[in-house]
Protein backbone atom coordinates (compact mmCIF):
# COMPACT_ATOMS: atom_id res chain seq x y z
CA UNK A 1 0.00 0.00 0.00
CA UNK A 2 1.64 3.22 -0.87
CA UNK A 3 2.04 6.59 1.81
CA UNK A 4 -1.07 7.97 -0.73
CA UNK A 5 -3.65 5.32 -0.15
CA UNK A 6 -2.97 5.21 3.41
CA UNK A 7 -3.17 8.58 3.68
CA UNK A 8 -6.48 8.82 1.70
CA UNK A 9 -7.66 5.74 4.01
CA UNK A 10 -7.17 7.68 7.56
CA UNK A 11 -9.28 10.65 5.95
CA UNK A 12 -12.32 8.21 5.05
CA UNK A 13 -12.14 6.38 8.35
CA UNK A 14 -11.76 10.27 10.35
CA UNK A 15 -14.56 11.50 7.91
CA UNK A 16 -16.65 8.13 8.84
CA UNK A 17 -16.20 8.54 12.49
CA UNK A 18 -16.83 12.55 12.62
CA UNK A 19 -20.24 11.44 10.66
CA UNK A 20 -20.98 9.14 13.45
CA UNK A 21 -20.32 11.69 16.24
CA UNK A 22 -22.91 14.19 14.75
CA UNK A 23 -25.14 10.90 14.04
CA UNK A 24 -24.96 10.25 17.68
CA UNK A 25 -25.07 13.64 19.24
CA UNK A 26 -28.09 14.43 17.24
CA UNK A 27 -30.10 11.48 18.30
CA UNK A 28 -28.98 11.81 22.56
CA UNK A 29 -30.81 15.85 21.26
CA UNK A 30 -33.56 14.33 19.58
CA UNK A 31 -34.09 11.84 23.02
CA UNK A 32 -33.35 14.70 25.73
CA UNK A 33 -36.12 16.78 23.38
CA UNK A 34 -38.73 13.75 23.74
CA UNK A 35 -38.09 13.37 26.92
CA UNK A 36 -38.53 16.80 28.26
CA UNK A 37 -41.56 17.14 26.26
CA UNK A 38 -43.08 14.59 27.87
CA UNK A 39 -42.23 15.67 31.25
CA UNK A 40 -43.48 19.19 30.52
CA UNK A 41 -46.99 17.45 29.33
CA UNK A 42 -47.27 15.05 32.73
CA UNK A 43 -46.50 18.37 34.32
CA UNK A 44 -49.04 20.52 33.18
CA UNK A 45 -51.80 17.72 33.76
CA UNK A 46 -50.97 16.85 36.48
CA UNK A 47 -51.23 20.01 38.25
CA UNK A 48 -54.43 20.64 36.16
CA UNK A 49 -56.20 17.30 36.48
CA UNK A 50 -54.60 15.40 39.29
CA UNK A 51 -51.82 13.04 39.32
CA UNK A 52 -54.53 10.23 40.09
CA UNK A 53 -56.50 11.13 37.35
CA UNK A 54 -54.02 11.56 34.57
CA UNK A 55 -53.82 9.02 32.10
CA UNK A 56 -50.41 8.09 29.90
CA UNK A 57 -52.27 8.29 27.15
CA UNK A 58 -53.57 11.66 27.96
CA UNK A 59 -49.39 12.41 28.76
CA UNK A 60 -48.78 11.23 25.32
CA UNK A 61 -51.06 12.51 23.07
CA UNK A 62 -50.04 16.07 25.01
CA UNK A 63 -46.50 15.78 24.20
CA UNK A 64 -47.17 14.27 20.56
CA UNK A 65 -45.66 11.34 20.85
CA UNK A 66 -47.07 7.74 20.80
CA UNK A 67 -47.79 5.60 23.91
CA UNK A 68 -44.55 3.09 23.70
CA UNK A 69 -42.74 6.62 23.60
CA UNK A 70 -43.59 7.26 26.86
CA UNK A 71 -42.44 3.91 27.92
CA UNK A 72 -38.79 4.26 26.04
CA UNK A 73 -38.83 7.08 28.87
CA UNK A 74 -40.37 6.41 31.40
CA UNK A 75 -41.34 3.22 33.18
CA UNK A 76 -44.72 4.73 34.99
CA UNK A 77 -45.98 8.04 35.68
CA UNK A 78 -44.79 8.26 39.07
CA UNK A 79 -41.23 7.86 37.36
CA UNK A 80 -41.85 11.11 36.06
CA UNK A 81 -42.61 12.73 39.09
CA UNK A 82 -38.84 11.79 40.47
CA UNK A 83 -37.20 12.52 37.11
CA UNK A 84 -36.20 15.98 38.52
CA UNK A 85 -33.70 13.81 40.67
CA UNK A 86 -31.42 13.18 37.55
CA UNK A 87 -29.88 16.60 37.72
CA UNK A 88 -29.28 15.73 41.29
CA UNK A 89 -26.72 13.04 40.88
CA UNK A 90 -24.11 15.21 39.49
CA UNK A 91 -24.86 17.79 42.31
CA UNK A 92 -24.43 15.67 45.18
CA UNK A 93 -20.96 14.04 43.36
CA UNK A 94 -19.70 17.44 42.66
CA UNK A 95 -20.41 18.23 46.50
CA UNK A 96 -18.25 15.27 47.59
CA UNK A 97 -15.32 16.10 45.26
CA UNK A 98 -15.93 19.80 45.69
CA UNK A 99 -14.08 19.35 49.77
CA UNK A 100 -11.29 21.02 50.86
CA UNK A 101 -8.30 19.08 51.38
CA UNK A 102 -8.34 19.07 55.18
CA UNK A 103 -12.22 17.45 55.27
CA UNK A 104 -12.54 13.70 55.87
CA UNK A 105 -15.18 11.12 53.86
CA UNK A 106 -17.91 11.99 56.27
CA UNK A 107 -17.53 15.51 55.87
CA UNK A 108 -17.99 14.84 51.84
CA UNK A 109 -20.98 12.49 52.72
CA UNK A 110 -22.60 14.93 54.69
CA UNK A 111 -21.90 17.87 52.20
CA UNK A 112 -23.13 15.82 48.99
CA UNK A 113 -26.15 14.45 51.23
CA UNK A 114 -27.34 18.11 52.35
CA UNK A 115 -26.98 18.85 48.76
CA UNK A 116 -29.33 16.58 47.94
CA UNK A 117 -32.01 17.51 50.64
CA UNK A 118 -31.93 21.03 48.95
CA UNK A 119 -32.97 19.92 45.64
CA UNK A 120 -36.41 19.04 47.76
CA UNK A 121 -38.67 21.36 45.72
CA UNK A 122 -41.23 23.93 47.06
CA UNK A 123 -44.67 24.83 45.64
CA UNK A 124 -42.54 28.31 44.42
CA UNK A 125 -40.22 26.31 42.26
CA UNK A 126 -41.33 23.24 41.85
CA UNK A 127 -45.02 22.86 40.39
CA UNK A 128 -44.99 18.89 41.02
CA UNK A 129 -43.47 19.26 44.73
CA UNK A 130 -46.82 19.01 46.46
CA UNK A 131 -47.53 15.89 44.46
CA UNK A 132 -44.61 14.57 44.87
CA UNK A 133 -44.88 15.34 48.83
CA UNK A 134 -48.95 13.99 48.94
CA UNK A 135 -47.70 10.51 47.30
CA UNK A 136 -45.04 9.89 49.78
CA UNK A 137 -47.83 10.96 52.70
CA UNK A 138 -50.47 8.63 51.02
CA UNK A 139 -48.05 5.92 50.06
CA UNK A 140 -46.68 5.84 53.89
CA UNK A 141 -42.91 4.87 52.61
CA UNK A 142 -40.88 5.66 49.30
CA UNK A 143 -42.51 5.60 46.25
CA UNK A 144 -40.45 2.90 44.25
CA UNK A 145 -39.84 5.28 41.43
CA UNK A 146 -38.43 7.13 44.64
CA UNK A 147 -36.25 4.19 45.70
CA UNK A 148 -34.49 3.50 42.48
CA UNK A 149 -33.27 6.64 41.60
CA UNK A 150 -31.77 6.80 45.43
CA UNK A 151 -30.12 3.92 44.92
CA UNK A 152 -28.59 5.62 41.82
CA UNK A 153 -27.64 8.51 44.05
CA UNK A 154 -25.87 6.61 46.45
CA UNK A 155 -23.57 4.69 44.04
CA UNK A 156 -22.78 8.58 42.66
CA UNK A 157 -22.40 9.57 45.63
CA UNK A 158 -20.33 6.25 47.20
CA UNK A 159 -18.00 6.40 43.80
CA UNK A 160 -17.42 10.17 44.05
CA UNK A 161 -16.14 9.59 48.11
CA UNK A 162 -14.34 6.71 47.59
CA UNK A 163 -12.69 8.62 44.24
CA UNK A 164 -11.18 11.47 46.71
CA UNK A 165 -10.33 9.13 49.67
CA UNK A 166 -9.69 5.92 48.32
CA UNK A 167 -11.48 3.04 47.97
CA UNK A 168 -11.63 1.98 52.59
CA UNK A 169 -12.64 5.37 52.75
CA UNK A 170 -16.61 4.82 53.33
CA UNK A 171 -18.77 1.54 53.79
CA UNK A 172 -21.17 1.46 51.17
CA UNK A 173 -23.76 0.04 53.70
CA UNK A 174 -23.16 3.38 56.22
CA UNK A 175 -24.08 5.90 53.35
CA UNK A 176 -26.76 3.62 52.03
CA UNK A 177 -27.82 3.66 55.96
CA UNK A 178 -27.55 7.30 55.81
CA UNK A 179 -29.60 7.60 52.31
CA UNK A 180 -32.24 5.57 53.97
CA UNK A 181 -32.41 7.51 57.06
CA UNK A 182 -32.97 11.02 55.46
CA UNK A 183 -35.45 9.48 53.04
CA UNK A 184 -37.65 7.81 55.96
CA UNK A 185 -37.25 10.78 57.80
CA UNK A 186 -39.03 12.98 54.82
CA UNK A 187 -41.77 10.71 54.61
CA UNK A 188 -42.40 10.35 58.42
CA UNK A 189 -42.41 13.98 58.32
CA UNK A 190 -44.69 14.72 55.83
CA UNK A 191 -46.81 11.79 56.53
CA UNK A 192 -47.37 13.13 60.47
CA UNK A 193 -47.61 16.80 59.32
CA UNK A 194 -51.18 18.34 60.15
CA UNK A 195 -50.54 21.29 57.36
CA UNK A 196 -51.15 20.40 53.34
CA UNK A 197 -48.28 18.53 51.79
CA UNK A 198 -47.93 21.59 49.62
CA UNK A 199 -46.93 23.61 52.10
CA UNK A 200 -43.92 25.53 52.26
CA UNK A 201 -43.88 24.79 56.19
CA UNK A 202 -44.50 21.09 55.33
CA UNK A 203 -41.60 20.54 53.57
CA UNK A 204 -39.19 23.24 55.45
CA UNK A 205 -40.31 20.81 58.26
CA UNK A 206 -39.42 17.87 55.84
CA UNK A 207 -35.76 18.84 55.21
CA UNK A 208 -35.28 19.63 59.19
CA UNK A 209 -35.79 16.33 59.60
CA UNK A 210 -33.92 15.14 56.67
CA UNK A 211 -30.86 17.02 58.42
CA UNK A 212 -31.50 15.53 62.08
CA UNK A 213 -31.40 12.48 60.29
CA UNK A 214 -28.23 12.57 57.96
CA UNK A 215 -25.86 13.81 61.72
CA UNK A 216 -27.66 10.89 63.54
CA UNK A 217 -26.87 8.41 61.15
CA UNK A 218 -23.38 10.01 61.03
CA UNK A 219 -22.66 8.05 64.12
CA UNK A 220 -21.69 5.07 62.31
CA UNK A 221 -18.90 6.82 60.29
CA UNK A 222 -17.59 9.06 63.40
CA UNK A 223 -17.11 5.39 64.77
CA UNK A 224 -15.76 3.46 62.00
Amino acid sequence: MTTRSMANGDATQAVASEGTSRDTGRRERKRRTTRDAIAAAATELFVARGFAQTTIAEIADRADVAPRTFFLHFASKEDVLFHHLEHSFDIAADAARSMPDSADAWAAVQQAVGALIETLGTPSTDALAPIRAELARRSGGLPPSLAVRLHTTQGRILDAVRERYGERAIDAAHLGACIGAVSASAVDALAGSTTTAGDPGALDDARASMRHALERAGVGFRRG
